[in-house]
């Protein structure tokens, strides 16, 4: 596959080729994905907004291995869906969003890290994949045998996202996508009695979609923050009861080092990009890690610094009307554990030098991150 573009996060210096086809070639004709490659802030931002730059459709073959249930999840969630039934998606996910209630992250931190040993545990499996979707669980009042099953068998359902599905995907997301819909379709009926079933079939898968938004997202941002919190500020501890302190250093990371990568979009139209025409049919890479890095925007873009003066115009979460529903809870999970691990320990130490990443083409999340906590 061309430089250009990752496929393999590992052993690649990604800020390197951001940073080149930034002064390069902003807009980017990658021929192995046949698709055009946007890196600057201005061209990023500007296919994000644009009307006529839409989510690519979910291709479904007719005789795919995907169960029913799993075939209408992909059809029906907000962030791959366009027009009318965008909207429609959506509202449903932004009602399902408002059912959330505040529950302190520092009870569902304690309760996580009492069962490991701290001089040396994995924090993404310990906190990363469990504490984003383990907070929305309890905020909606699910049950308590509800949220165990959705906390260990999330890994599985957000498999349905994956653009090329292995047999092994599919085997996985069979075997847990039924009863997941029965669970969010349990939880919408008791919630909205008076909805009509396609109201109801409609909040349930996005109210599932919002389980898979939050747990890459969730995951990836909780280990990169404190990987750049324990690196980058030696004195965090010196902030332990300053939340605007951690806000803007969760908002540098999003900016300097975010989860999500990349989004794709397909022109409707033709779209005039600089000097560049992208044709109707044509597939789009937004690389908004790279728009973060763009030295037009950003002052000394290659240095981290949470105390930036725009660091929080990062487009991280997207632009537009497919911008991350779940991006203000998100921030404030990550906020709310950093500042307990400050209050809470002395030291955080970083017990490896060198991280393996997933194999994922939009998102560089850590596989393992070895910390001890004293």
């Amino acid at each position: 596959m061309n430089e250009n573009t990752i496929s393999n996060w590992d052993n690649t210096d990604h800020k390197a080729i951001y940073t080149r086809q930034l002064a390069e070639n902003p807009v980017y004709y990658n021929e192995d994905l046949k698709l055009r490659v946007t890196y600057s802030y201005e061209y990023c931002k500007a296919i994000l907004t644009n009307d006529d730059a839409r989510i690519p459709e979910p291709v479904i073959e007719n005789d795919s291995p995907l169960n029913d249930i799993a075939k209408l999840l992909i059809k029906k969630l907000a962030r791959i869906t366009n027009n009318k039934q965008h909207q429609e998606s959506r509202q449903a996910a932004l009602i399902i969003y408002q059912c959330i209630k505040p529950v302190p992250v520092d009870g569902l931190l304690e309760n996580l890290l009492a069962k490991i040993p701290l001089y040396g545990f994995d924090w993404v499996e310990a906190v990363g994949k469990r504490l984003p979707v383990l907070l929305i669980l309890k905020g909606m009042g699910f049950a308590e045998t509800e949220c165990d099953y959705v906390v260990e068998n999330i890994s599985s359902l957000v498999r349905v996202m994956s653009p090329n599905k292995t047999a092994d995907d599919v085997t996985a997301i069979n075997k847990v996508v039924n009863e997941f819909y029965e669970i969010a379709i349990r939880y919408v009926k008791t919630k909205f009695p008076n909805y009509l079933s396609e109201n109801i079939e409609l909040f349930a898968f996005n109210l599932l979609g919002l389980f898979i938004q939050c747990y890459d997202a969730g995951r990836g941002l909780l280990c990169n923050a404190l990987i750049n919190m324990v690196t980058y500020h030696q004195d965090w501890k010196m902030y332990s009861g300053d939340k605007a302190y951690f806000k803007r250093l969760i908002t540098e990371t999003l900016r300097f080092d975010p989860p999500v990568h990349n989004t794709r979009r397909v022109a409707v139209k033709d779209i005039l990009i600089g000097s560049q025409l992208i044709k109707a049919g044509e597939q789009i890479m937004v690389i908004m890690a790279a728009a973060n890095l763009d030295p037009s925007v950003f002052e000394k873009p290659e240095l981290y610094n949470t105390f930036r003066s725009n660091n929080e115009q990062h487009i991280t979460f997207g632009l537009g009307g497919h911008n991350c529903i779940a991006k203000y809870l998100t921030i404030d999970i990550v906020v709310d554990t950093c500042s307990y691990l400050a209050n809470k320990y002395e030291h955080i130490a970083l017990l490896q030098q060198e991280f393996k990443y997933e194999a994922a083409l939009n998102v560089r999340l850590v596989k393992e991150l070895t910390i001890k906590l004293s």
